[in-house]
C-alpha cells in the first residue's frame, strides 16, 4: 500500500483553517459539530459489538452511538472498514441518504 497516503486536510477537503485534528469517543461526540468526520473501525464486529448484540436495549444504544457520530459532520462523512464487514448500520445509512 505505497503512495495512497492522503493528508487529513485534503482528505477532509479543508485546505484553510488551522489544521487542527480533534479526537473524539462517540459518546464525547454528543452535541458537537465538526467540518469532517471520519469514523474508524465501522465494521460488523465492532459496531455493534458482542456486548452489544446481549440485549434488545444494548443494542439500540449501540445504535443511536452509530447515528450519534454520522450525524456531527456539517460537511463531509467518511466510515471507514473492512471490505465486505462493515456495519449493518452502513446499508441502513446509505438507503436513507438516497432519499433525502
Amino acid at each position: 500500500m505505497r503512495d495512497l497516503d492522503v493528508p487529513l486536510m485534503h482528505f477532509a477537503g479543508r485546505m484553510e483553517g488551522t489544521g487542527r485534528v480533534s479526537l473524539s469517543t462517540l459518546h464525547s461526540a454528543r452535541g458537537r459539530k465538526f467540518d469532517a468526520v471520519i469514523m474508524y473501525g465501522v465494521n460488523a464486529s465492532d459496531i455493534p459489538g458482542a456486548r452489544d448484540k446481549q440485549t434488545p436495549t444494548s443494542l439500540r444504544e449501540a445504535r443511536r452511538l452509530f447515528y450519534v457520530g454520522v450525524t456531527r459532520p456539517k460537511k463531509h462523512l467518511s466510515l471507514v472498514f473492512q471490505e465486505h464487514h462493515h456495519s449493518p448500520w452502513v446499508p441502513e445509512l446509505y438507503q436513507r441518504s438516497q432519499q433525502d
